[in-house]
C-alpha cells in the first residue's frame, strides 16, 4: 500500500508541476506582448498619404495643362520621394494652411514630376503639380 501511495502522491505532483509550468507561461505570454501605442495623429508621411486626397483648383488645372493623370499623383504619393527643398512644414492652424511636401518621381509614362501636397488632419491635398522636364504655358489663376 505503501508503494501505491508514493505512485499517486508522484503523480499528483507532476500534475501540480506541469500546472505551475502553464501559468507561469501564460503569464511571460502576456507580459512579453506589446502594448498598441495610442493612435496620435502627426504629419509624417506614412500618416498623411493614407488619407483620402483632395484636388485644389490650381493642381487641377496644372495637372490638366502638364498631362498629369490622378493615377499619376497616385503613383508619385505613393513611391515619389520628399524634396526637403521644396517642401514647408510650417502648418498654420489659423489660416487653414496645412505643411506641404513637394514628391517628386518618375510617373510610369515617363514624366519627371513634382507633386505639392497638403498633409492636412483628415485629407491630403493635391496643391499644384509640376513636369520637371518641359516647361508649359499654364492660364491657371
Amino acid at each position: 500500500m505503501a508503494i501505491r501511495r508514493n505512485k499517486g502522491g508522484v503523480g499528483v505532483l507532476i500534475v501540480l508541476a506541469l500546472l505551475g509550468l502553464v501559468v507561469l507561461a501564460i503569464k511571460t505570454c502576456r507580459t512579453a506582448m506589446p502594448v498598441a501605442a495610442p493612435t496620435v495623429q502627426d504629419n509624417s508621411p506614412a500618416d498623411w498619404r493614407s488619407h483620402p486626397v483632395v484636388y485644389t483648383k490650381h493642381a487641377r488645372c496644372r495637372m490638366e495643362c502638364r498631362h498629369i493623370s490622378e493615377e499619376q499623383v497616385r503613383e508619385i504619393l505613393a513611391h515619389g520621394t520628399i524634396n526637403e527643398q521644396k517642401s514647408k512644414e510650417e502648418a498654420d492652424e489659423a489660416t487653414g494652411r496645412c505643411d506641404s511636401y513637394a514628391l517628386e518621381g518618375r510617373t510610369s509614362d515617363g514624366q519627371q514630376v513634382r507633386i505639392v501636397f497638403g498633409a492636412c488632419p483628415k485629407i491630403t491635398k493635391v496643391i499644384t503639380a509640376i513636369d520637371l522636364e518641359k516647361d508649359y504655358t499654364c492660364d491657371c489663376r
